[in-house]
């Protein structure tokens, strides 16, 4: 199981610390210190709709020009990893937003 997102969130965090009460065998791959490209945001995206995936709570998102917000892509998701919902969960083949 490979746990996506920022090793401060408040929510990754949480799911980390079940994850080892339940004994589950993980990895973080944090999206500030490993990195995001288009391969892995396109994978997510097979997955879990745009809609979903997009963190439109983020400061970052708030930052952004309206017209980057209108025009929403896996560029964009790139350059700006924080868009991404946290925690995405790689488990069983498939990607999916939390537990």
């Amino acid at each position: 199981m490979i746990v996506y997102g920022i090793k401060n969130c408040d929510k990754v965090r949480a799911v980390i610390k079940q994850l080892k009460a339940d004994g589950v065998n993980h990895q973080l791959h944090d999206f500030r210190v490993d990195g995001v490209d288009d391969s892995l945001v396109q994978a997510m995206l097979n997955d879990i709709e745009m809609k979903q995936l997009l963190n439109k709570r983020s400061t970052t998102w708030k930052q952004l020009a309206v017209q980057d917000q209108e025009a929403v892509n896996v560029s964009l998701l790139v350059a700006h990893p924080t868009l991404i919902k946290r925690p995405v969960i790689y488990t069983d083949g498939q990607y999916r937003i939390g537990l």
